[in-house]
């Protein structure tokens, strides 16, 4: 394979996984457009629970509004720890780019310190990770938490303090499991970078 096939082909292929990084991002706004539509349900949920309730007298409003609000987190934290999924996959697909800016790189006999074909190594994409991205998802998730925890345990603590210290435990249990999987994912990507760099 001479020179400039060899170019050709290793392009072809960085594009390929730039599009599947792309597409893992695109989804994730997806997600993050449904989780919006919980959002409007924990407003809308105490009257409809109410109006369940007033029909049926053997029905306790109370454990309606408790199993409604609890069904919204359950399935929110599976859109969620799906999203750290899409996201890991997403950084596996940067950390395999990398290898292919190297090379092509190299193909076109630039300078270890050049910009082209540097998107993914060079020490600016690293504080975009570390600084910027890390604390704009924090904040989201954090700014999620707080509206899906603090808005249906106030709501249930008015009906029921059980439920609502129920609720609050398990939210936060979840919060807690989410917060350590992500920092997890996060510090096991700049190892391998780090290794990377280190170990050629």
């Amino acid at each position: 394979m001479d020179s400039n096939q060899r170019i050709d082909y290793l392009y072809k292929e960085y594009t390929r996984l730039s599009e599947k990084a792309e597409e893992q991002i695109k989804s994730t706004y997806d997600d993050f457009k449904l989780l919006g539509v919980f959002g409007v349900f924990i407003v809308i949920w105490k009257p409809i629970s109410d109006l369940i309730a007033s029909t049926n007298a053997k029905v306790d409003s109370s454990t309606i509004l408790f199993l409604g609000f609890f069904s919204v987190l359950i399935i929110s934290g599976m859109i969620g720890f799906l999203d750290l999924i899409k996201q890991f996959y997403a950084w596996y697909i940067v950390y395999n780019l990398q290898a292919y800016e190297v090379e092509i790189k190299k193909e076109l006999d630039e300078a270890e310190n050049s910009q082209i074909f540097n998107f993914n190594l060079g020490k600016k994409e690293e504080k975009f990770i570390a600084l910027t991205y890390r604390g704009a998802y924090r904040l989201l998730v954090i700014t999620f938490e707080f509206g899906i925890t603090i808005i249906p345990f106030l709501v249930l603590y008015h009906s029921s303090v059980l439920y609502a210290v129920i609720y609050l435990l398990i939210s936060l249990s979840g919060f807690i499991i989410y917060s350590l999987m992500f920092q997890k994912m996060m510090k096991r990507y700049f190892n391998i970078k780090y290794t990377k760099k280190t170990n050629p």
